[in-house]
């Protein structure tokens, strides 16, 4: 592990609490107009769902929302927002150079694309008769429009809108911490709005069907301006699809003459590309697996590569692939796979664990093959006094015990979802967070503690009268980023461990028991991670050889005060 790979890991560990970036100018644009256009929607569908009370409620609250909507100001901002989202869509588009994109990018370009195409009639119907010849699309005008004949179409069109939205706003929000705290309650709104919308639409057209009493103001000649506008608009919408489709095959066809290049990954992969699509994509059309949380918006950084080779010959970051890792703190040699675009042979690292797919080779499935980085918590247990009890018993009695330790102290930590790395004499080296977020993995790490706990107090009540001192352990438990990978007998078959400076801070965080007199030794950045207290505990700070911050650390000989909550 070189000096460079060990200085990211360090200090990438303030990427989880600097937050996401918002992407270049292009992609806040977007992400500007498309919360505009769901404010909208959900204004709109709001007053839909008012139909299970009564179609008066509907149109009632349908003052306040063309109040806004249908005002000077409100029209021209929800025209801007729309012809700009669809716009930037578009361009990004064709701007692809593979559709081997995730499947929840695929669904929302998909639906990006059916939305335009079914709303055109929707939006002729409402704002393009009512300009023209001052049809007012009431409630009771509407529904008695749309009922029965289009009521699927439009009830389709409701649901793509609002997927395509909930999408989106997901893979935006769920960067943030707050949003994965209220992701349960985010899904059930996520449902129950489109539930309530379509039941009052359903409801409120059903009422007027019954009545009949209801006389549509739109004339035979207004109909087919109706029907001639809406193709027209259909056919611009196609036009711009098709421009998009001919950008990508003409890009196609110009690429078959370029020169290739050769992108190199670990274990010895190398795959050729051409010129002018980004690192994500050349790896997803090869099938290589990297992260991309944010979707290739430069806005969350899990794409990051370390560039082992060919760095010199590649561009400067843009502003926002700089500004991403200025916020993580990222080493010159970091570059996002998203935004980077070569021209160039490279040798890249991913630096993200990702879930490879069926079709991945067999020594890529396993993520950790390459060396991943990723914030977890590392524990240190130790027997207290082990060389005394050598030098005073039996060896039979010596390896009894020591096995029954390691055994019941592993068990412990696998029973709560912790990895044992190895075993080092009489200490174990275990890890937490491998496999879930930060907080997670503290905790489970925090509730191990007590396991191991318990694990002392029945050693200590079954040692035979041999043992005159009493059995005694200390853990020393730290939280940081670390770079997880298989060392040795090449790779695939080496052995998981964790490298970097959270390891050796854990093990200071051990020695530091016989210091204290005490069982655990924390640092403050587990508690935070874990997001508790520790009540009761003694507060002290270490110095650490290379750092000019001391490290606070939390001290308990007893773990009763210790109380971790689920989760």
């Amino acid at each position: 592990m070189t000096a460079s790979a060990s200085a990211s890991v360090a200090t990438s560990s303030a990427k989880v609490r600097a937050g996401p970036s918002w992407g270049n100018w292009r992609q806040r644009l977007r992400l500007w107009s498309g919360l505009i256009l769901f404010a909208f929607c959900l204004s709109h569908f709001s007053n839909h769902a008012l139909g299970i009370i009564s179609v008066n409620a509907m149109e009632q609250a349908s003052l306040w929302h063309y109040w806004i909507w249908r005002s000077p100001a409100g029209e021209l901002t929800l025209m801007l927002a729309a012809v700009t989202h669809v716009t930037l869509a578009l361009w990004r588009t064709a701007r692809r150079r593979t559709l081997k994109i995730p499947r929840w990018e695929f669904a929302q370009l998909v639906l990006g694309l059916y939305i335009p195409w079914s709303l055109i009639p929707h939006v002729t119907a409402t704002m393009g008769l009512n300009e023209n010849f001052g049809f007012l699309p009431t409630y009771h005008q509407m529904l008695t429009l749309l009922w029965p004949n289009v009521a699927v179409s439009q009830s389709l069109l409701l649901l793509a809108v609002w997927t395509h939205s909930m999408i989106g706003l997901h893979f935006w929000l769920r960067l943030y911490p707050l949003y994965r705290r209220m992701k349960y309650a985010a899904l059930a709104f996520a449902i129950a709005m489109p539930v309530l919308a379509l039941w009052g639409f359903i409801e409120g057209a059903r009422r007027l069907a019954l009545t009949k009493d209801v006389k549509l103001t739109i004339t035979p000649d207004q109909f087919s301006w109706l029907h001639e506008t809406a193709n027209q608009g259909r056919a611009v919408v196609f036009g711009l699809f098709a421009v998009s489709l001919l950008v990508i095959v003409f890009r196609y066809l110009v690429n078959l003459s370029a020169q290739r290049l050769t992108i190199t990954y670990p274990g010895g992969l190398s795959v050729k590309a051409k010129p002018g699509a980004t690192l994500l994509e050349i790896s997803r059309m090869n099938d290589v697996p990297v992260a991309s949380v944010c979707g290739g918006r430069a806005r969350c950084s899990t794409c990051r590569v370390k560039v082992l080779n060919g760095a010199d010959e590649l561009g400067d970051p843009a502003p926002a692939e700089a500004a991403v890792l200025s916020r993580i703190g990222a080493a010159d040699d970091v570059r996002l796979a998203c935004q980077l675009r070569p021209q160039h042979n490279i040798e890249v690292q991913p630096l993200v664990a990702v879930k490879a797919t069926t079709s991945t080779s067999e020594h890529l499935k396993d993520a950790y093959y390459w060396g991943v980085e990723k914030e977890v918590s590392v524990m240190f247990v130790d027997l207290r006094n082990f060389t005394g009890i050598t030098e005073s018993q039996l060896a039979y009695d010596v390896v009894h015990l020591l096995n029954s330790y390691l055994d019941q102290a592993s068990s412990a930590i696998r029973e709560q979802g912790g990895y044992v790395d190895k075993f080092i004499g009489d200490g174990i080296m275990a890890i937490f967070g491998m496999d879930s977020d930060a907080r997670t993995g503290a905790r489970q790490a925090l509730r191990a503690c007590k396991g191991i706990e318990a694990v002392m107090q029945s050693l200590d009540a079954e040692k035979g009268p041999q043992f005159r001192d009493s059995i005694r352990l200390g853990i020393g438990l730290h939280f940081g980023p670390a770079i997880l990978g298989r060392i040795g007998s090449a790779g695939a078959n080496g052995g998981l461990t964790a490298l970097g400076d959270v390891v050796n801070t854990a093990s200071r965080l051990e020695t530091e028991n016989k210091n204290h007199n005490s069982f655990l030794a924390v640092s403050k950045d587990v508690l935070d991670a874990a997001e508790i207290e520790l009540a009761g505990a003694d507060t002290s700070e270490i110095k650490l050889r290379g750092k000019e911050i001391p490290l606070q650390i939390f001290t308990l000989n007893r773990l009763d005060a210790l109380i971790v909550p689920e989760g």
